[in-house]
């Protein structure tokens, strides 16, 4: 008898994604093996680069996977500097625009009150845009 095929659960696929969008952040925001931080505008090696959420994850998983929400970022701005986020934001603007930035703030307060939950067929979507 064949081995039951296990169900993938959400945050299996969830987690799969997210290593692959996070692939695609550090390809999009470095050049030559390097980056320039988003928060502090210094240069970098690509291999110091987390894939940075202006609006956190936790609590706002609906920007999760959004392109304008992400940039490459140092470690150290990313996990340590409590004040990143300041001149995160003045560079994301600068970056992506104000009408962008502008859309991903109202997106953000959008998701506060009707917070998002995946569904299967996105997340593989996404797992295919990603790939």
């Amino acid at each position: 008898m064949p081995a039951k095929k296990r169900k993938r659960t959400i945050p299996q696929i969830k987690k799969t994604v997210q290593t692959k969008f996070n692939r695609f952040i550090r390809g999009r925001d470095s050049s030559n093996g390097f980056f320039k931080c988003i928060s502090c505008g210094e240069y970098y090696p690509v291999e110091k680069m987390n894939a940075g959420h202006y609006f956190s994850v936790r609590g706002n998983d609906g920007l999760r996977f959004n392109e304008y929400n992400v940039h490459g970022e140092c470690s150290r701005c990313n996990l340590f500097d409590h004040s990143h986020l300041i001149w995160y934001g003045i560079n994301l603007k600068e970056r992506i625009g104000e009408i962008r930035y502008n859309a991903l703030i109202e997106h953000a307060r959008y998701l506060k009150k009707n917070p998002k939950k995946w569904t299967m067929d996105e997340l593989d979507k996404l797992n295919e845009k990603y790939k």
